[in-house]
């Protein structure tokens, strides 16, 4: 929204704290990161392929437990 040519962002006037994320979370994360890290060490082929597909499934995994596990009511980060 723009108010008298200023932008102001959605919930720019709401005071937002940082969640912790929880240990499971932190778990998917590293896993996507390391997977990512293997993918981009080997040479093109089928085990690359493979590599990057786990770490998709590692990201997707902790994008649906950071969604899932919000408390209801909570605002979006």
């Amino acid at each position: 929204m723009v108010t008298r040519g200023h932008a102001v962002t959605r919930g720019h006037a709401v005071s937002r704290q940082k969640e912790t994320p929880s240990p499971l979370a932190h778990n998917l994360s590293a896993g996507a990161v390391a997977a990512l890290d293997e993918a981009r060490e080997m040479q093109p082929g089928d085990e690359r392929t493979e590599a990057l597909h786990k770490a998709m499934v590692f990201r997707n995994a902790a994008e649906i437990h950071q969604l899932l596990g919000r408390k209801r009511g909570a605002p979006d980060l």
